[in-house]
Formats: structure tokens, C-alpha cells, sequence
């Protein structure tokens, strides 16, 4: 329970912080609580109804969320979600999950490269492209058992936005993606309702103390948090993929 407690306030504080920590619960799950796989992904996402809920309450509370942007995004979300949980119960996902880490830990780069923000950076989008957007992160999220934040920071970043807005943003478009998620897992999947209640709760916890250091930093500051956070999501993903190979193979070579 301690070991559960110390993941679930580990990924809160990040979740937070940057927007990114619920990736790093399904491999700790593994490692530390012994979780099979696809169990672990399907937790993950119904705990991230409790992160999500806090997170909107911190990050409204200080007007840090673009509401406009998070509707179309989550009218993308809704579908892909409950599709991409589907997929997940059914398909290896290795090479989407390493693709998806070269793609985070070049977001990152990019996002070290800008050396600064136009002030108008929350810029408007066409809400088609928002909705696709939503569909990406949606059925992403869903699919390699990362959350919405991990794949949609990256994309807000790219596209210049400041940091805390895009932090704000995926705050938001958390509660749509854990709702749709959870339903998704429910229907083809298998939850831990009681593991992920502990861990939903404890990571609420840490999104208060990690929302008031994300409001603390100056915004160049928040920058680099979230890019050097990014580029270890990136290897941390491509680590996960080696440890489950290497797991393989000893577990088979045993038998």
C-alpha cells in the first residue's frame, strides 16, 4: 500500500506540474505492484478520472484553461477513445509506442530550441483541426495506456502555445479521456477498481502541490520543466518497450 501511495503522489505531482505523470504509472505498476499489462493501462485511465477532476478545479481556479480549445478537442476525444481501449485489448502496440516516443522527445527538443513565447501564443485554431487533435489524442492515449496529457502537451507546444496554457488545456481534456477511457475498458478490458481508486485519490494529491509549483515558475522556466519531462517520457517509453521484450524472453526461455 505505502509502494501504491508514493506512485500515485509521484505521477499527481507531475500531472500537476507539467501535464505528464500518468505515463509513468503503468510502468510502475509493473515493476513495483507486479500489475499485468493491459489490467495496469485500464487502471491507469480510470484512476485518471480523480486527476482530471482536480486538475480542472486547480488550474479554473486560476484562469489557466483555454475552455474554448478543450471543447473541440474533447468532441475528437469522445469516439477515439472508447475505440483506441478496444484496439488495446486486442493488438501489440510496440511500434506505435516507439514512434510515439520519437515524437514526444522531439517535442521536447523543439520546445528547448524556442528560446521564447510570443505573448499571444494561446492563438486561435480551426476547430476542425482541434477535433482531430482530440481524435489523435484520444485514441493515442487509449491505445499505448499513456494519458491524454503525455500526447497532447507535445502537439500545444509544437504549436506554440505557452506552456502553463498547454499544461491548462490537458488539465481539462484529462475527465472526457478518463470517462471515455474507463467506459471503453469497461466494455473490452478489465479494471482494478480498488487499486485505481487508491491511486486516483493519491494523485489528486499531488495535482494540488503540482498545480502550485506549475503557477509558481516563470513561463521559461515551466518551458524547460516540461521539455526535459518530455524527452525522459520518450525514453522512458522506449525503456518499457526493451523491459517487456527482455521479459519475454526470460519468462519463455524459464518455461
Amino acid at each position: 500500500m505505502i509502494i501504491i501511495i508514493l506512485i500515485g503522489l509521484l505521477s499527481g505531482t507531475l500531472i500537476g506540474t507539467v501535464g505528464v505523470g500518468g505515463i509513468l504509472l503503468t510502468p510502475l505498476l509493473l515493476f513495483f505492484v507486479g500489475t499485468e499489462l493491459h489490467i495496469a493501462q485500464a487502471t491507469s485511465s480510470f484512476s485518471f478520472l480523480f486527476t482530471g477532476i482536480m486538475g480542472i478545479i486547480v488550474y479554473a481556479r486560476k484562469k489557466s484553461i483555454v475552455w474554448g480549445h478543450v471543447l473541440w478537442i474533447s468532441i475528437g476525444i469522445i469516439p477515439a477513445t472508447v475505440y483506441g481501449a478496444k484496439v488495446n485489448t486486442i493488438l501489440p502496440t510496440t511500434a506505435l509506442t516507439i514512434i510515439l516516443a520519437a515524437l514526444i522527445a522531439y517535442s521536447g527538443y523543439n520546445a528547448l530550441s524556442k528560446r521564447s513565447f510570443k505573448a499571444n501564443a494561446t492563438r486561435n485554431i480551426n476547430n476542425v483541426i482541434l477535433i482531430l487533435i482530440g481524435v489523435g489524442v484520444g485514441f493515442g492515449s487509449s491505445l499505448t495506456g499513456t494519458g491524454g496529457p503525455v500526447i497532447l502537451v507535445p502537439i500545444l507546444l509544437f504549436l506554440s502555445f505557452l506552456p502553463l496554457a498547454a499544461i491548462g488545456i490537458s488539465q481539462a481534456i484529462q475527465l472526457p479521456l478518463a470517462i471515455f477511457a474507463t467506459i471503453g475498458f469497461m466494455l473490452y478490458g478489465r479494471i482494478d477498481y480498488s487499486l485505481g481508486l487508491t491511486l486516483g485519490l493519491t494523485q489528486a494529491v499531488g495535482v494540488i502541490f503540482g498545480g502550485k509549483i506549475a503557477h509558481t515558475l516563470p513561463q521559461d522556466k515551466l518551458r524547460k520543466v516540461v521539455a526535459y519531462t518530455l524527452i525522459g517520457v520518450g525514453i522512458l517509453l522506449v525503456g518499457r518497450i526493451f523491459f517487456k521484450v527482455i521479459s519475454h524472453r526470460v519468462f519463455y526461455m524459464g518455461y
